[in-house]
């Protein structure tokens, strides 16, 4: 099994995370202390933006989190409107905290946490996110393609800026387009969208 991993962090206090839902309402997130990856880094505040501003815009109902760690991304689009969303992670420290912070968010109704990599992910989803390293998302692309429902959406970050030039005409190639992008100090997190079939 491949691990597909996200930047470690360790936090020692509870994360807690404002949201705005779609119709204006301000929500709050919170993640427990723990070691899998959270809230703090900038690719995941890219994230949560990127996340709010594809809610606002459009349904999603069924969320895939690739490389969940703490479950923060997935909790966010739960937390959004999301009626399904599952979380996966290979390790399975990060799966228990995950756990943990979707039954903490009152979300463990919708949400599903499981342990495994992409070979153990069934069906096809409206909304993939993934906040993985750059070199993962590229080899990933079309396993992510063949996932994603017909006018699907992608969100991934852990992407630095100096590879973003490659990982988008990766993308662009295997039928992908850019709807948005987000950045903060030298990352970028992407809003891809599928291309339609001509």
């Amino acid at each position: 099994m491949k691990s597909y991993k996200p930047y470690v962090e360790f936090r020692l206090t509870e994360s807690r995370i404002g949201l705005k839902s779609p119709n204006g309402e301000d929500r709050v997130i919170e993640i427990s202390p723990g070691s899998s990856f959270g809230a703090e880094h900038p690719t995941t505040r890219l994230c949560i933006k990127g996340l709010e501003a594809i809610f606002k815009k459009r349904t999603v109902n069924t969320v895939l989190d690739f490389g969940c760690g703490s479950g923060v991304l997935g909790i966010c689009a739960g937390s959004l409107g999301a009626e399904s969303v599952l979380a996966v992670d290979i390790d399975p420290v990060a799966v228990k905290e995950a756990e943990v912070n979707f039954l903490k968010n009152k979300l463990n109704s919708i949400g599903r946490v499981q342990y495994g990599s992409k070979d153990d992910i069934r069906g096809s989803f409206e909304l993939i996110i993934a906040n993985i390293v750059t070199d993962d998302l590229l080899a990933l692309v079309d396993w992510f393609k063949s996932m994603l429902k017909g006018d699907g959406v992608l969100l991934v970050s852990g992407i630095y800026e100096m590879k973003e030039e490659t990982l988008v005409a990766a993308y662009a190639k295997a039928g992908f387009r850019v709807n948005n992008e987000y950045r903060e100090s030298g990352w970028v997190a992407i809003w891809f969208e599928t291309q339609p079939v001509s």
